[in-house]
């Protein structure tokens, strides 16, 4: 499994979250349903912090979740239990590789002009790729 299908997995796992907002409502990339309230997941870029000879590395990405509601208490409910189950966590993936850490680097919220609300929530994540791809 990659990374965001394990965000959404953890999303489901979670009582608190599932019930703000259910599993099924967040998706990876662009939503394009339009029925809100959703979630987006979405990497934004990636660097390789460390390469090994024995072929392991250590990748660091910046993944970006945005809540989107159409009330500002309920959004902004479903955007702290993102950052309180997320933040500072480490986890494993597929195929031997792993998060380090993932650690909240920048969130902020805003209104657009339908009225819509925009929750965003950044994380550092730093991935141990055992096969180093």
């Amino acid at each position: 499994m990659n990374l965001e299908q394990v965000i959404h997995q953890r999303w489901a796992a979670s009582d608190t979250l599932n019930a703000l907002l259910p599993a099924e409502n967040v998706k990876t990339g662009r939503s394009l349903d339009g029925s809100t309230p959703y979630a987006t997941i979405a990497r934004l870029k990636s660097r390789t912090r460390l390469r090994t000879n024995a072929g392991d590395a250590l990748d660091e990405l910046t993944l970006r979740i945005c809540v989107w509601h159409d009330e500002y208490d309920a959004g902004r409910a479903v955007a702290e239990e993102v950052k309180a189950a997320f933040d500072r966590s480490a986890f494993t993936l597929a195929g031997g590789d792993r998060v380090v850490q993932m650690l909240r680097s920048d969130d902020f919220a805003s209104q657009h002009d339908d009225g819509l609300w925009q929750f965003t929530t950044e994380f550092l994540v730093q991935v141990y790729l055992s096969s180093g791809t």
